[in-house]
């Protein structure tokens, strides 16, 4: 499968020089396999996505929410297939979450928000639940899992065959702090193909940041190792990180986890699983 990053960032867009090496808009993740579409978060990633899916011909994609805070859905209202006819979308989530979802994405579009109601969209979207047991999705199988964050956000396993990836954004890993939570979570993505983690903080900064949702890149590197993951994608980028702070840490990291492959994504980049 290929898995696309289309945004990287965390809390909020960073447009400008400073950024344009690992890309300035926020969460969004595409999964794909042929013709068959995923489309991991809404964030201001996803107005390029749409643009590129603007050009195709007549065809369908499903969605997924890690949750709802902003820079996770805000690229939704200038996503350009929503204003076209001939797609269309499911809109995946877990039975707690399916009714919040809906009710958050027609307010962000509603009357005095957005000029066009999400109702009023052209193409044809539905909302369907997500079973505890998962979903077949095309060729993928995927199933969600609950992380630690305020207001709750979810993990979502992506299987294709024997290969696993595992988009885990917003997330608190806390081996001392959150013992419990961090064994359930390793448990989860055990031997994953690639695990897209979020690594906003180091652990200087989530010292002072603790609670806050997010993950210090060094218990990303535990994770890994605890889970016998090889190949770790980190994302989620503090918005106040230049590229020039995000390259010290990739080669940090890559020192730090030898026998891991690690990068930080960029928007823009393609990778195969």
């Amino acid at each position: 499968m290929r898995v696309k990053f289309w945004g990287t960032r965390g809390s909020v867009p960073t447009p400008g020089r400073y950024t344009e090496k690992f890309g300035g808009n926020t969460a969004c993740v595409e999964i794909s396999e042929g013709d068959e579409r995923l489309i991991l978060d809404g964030g201001t990633g996803i107005r390029e996505l749409g643009l590129e899916m603007a050009n195709e011909p007549a065809g369908r994609a499903t969605m997924l929410f890690s949750h709802l805070h902003w820079d996770h859905i805000q690229g939704l209202p200038f996503f350009l297939p929503f204003f076209q006819p001939h797609w269309t979308f499911s809109i995946f989530a877990p039975s707690r979450f399916r009714a919040s979802l809906r009710k958050v994405l027609y307010k962000q579009m509603g009357p005095g928000v957005f000029p066009v109601n999400f109702a009023a969209l052209s193409a044809t979207i539905g909302f369907e639940t997500l079973s505890v047991k998962g979903a077949a999705i095309g060729p993928f199988v995927v199933t969600a899992f609950l992380q630690e964050h305020p207001g709750g956000s979810y993990a979502y396993r992506v299987r294709l065959g024997d290969l696993t990836v595992i988009y885990a954004t917003d997330n608190e890993l806390d081996p001392e702090g959150y013992p419990e939570a961090y064994e359930a979570f390793v448990k989860e993505v055990t031997g994953a193909d690639l695990f897209i983690a979020d690594g906003q903080y180091t652990l200087e900064e989530y010292q002072e940041k603790r609670g806050w949702g997010h993950c210090a890149l060094e218990y990303v590197a535990r994770v890994a190792a605890d889970a016998g993951i090889g190949r770790v994608a980190i994302t989620h980028h503090d918005p106040m990180r230049d590229d020039e702070a995000l390259t010290e840490l990739e080669k940090r990291m890559r020192k730090a986890m030898p026998s891991t492959q690690v990068f930080f994504a960029r928007d823009g980049l393609a990778v195969e699983v």
